[in-house]
């Protein structure tokens, strides 16, 4: 299993269109087949923070995800509005 944390910091005046097109992906990136878990969430303090936590049966699944459309459309739209990006991919404790 993959899992996935990803924070996104985006400039102030673009919040709405990121916002936007990344409830697009998130409705998209649930429909993919290996799909277990996506979800994404705006911070509550800091407006221009989104958060995205995923999780994925496989490796494979993950990496046919990762060259989705809506990824390609998702990175080709946004891509020059993120000022920062974070990842980590997370292990279960239990």
């Amino acid at each position: 299993m993959i899992n996935k944390w990803i924070e996104f910091t985006v400039e102030a005046d673009s919040i709405e269109a990121f916002k936007a097109s990344l409830a697009t992906v998130e409705t998209a990136s649930k429909a993919e087949e290996g799909c277990i878990h996506y979800a994404a969430f705006q911070n509550t303090d800091e407006e221009t923070v989104f958060t995205v936590l995923e999780c994925w049966a496989s490796k494979e699944a993950f990496e046919a995800h990762r060259v989705a459309t809506h990824i390609a459309k998702f990175k080709k739209d946004c891509g020059s509005v993120i000022v920062n990006k974070k990842a980590l991919s997370l292990n279960p404790i239990q």
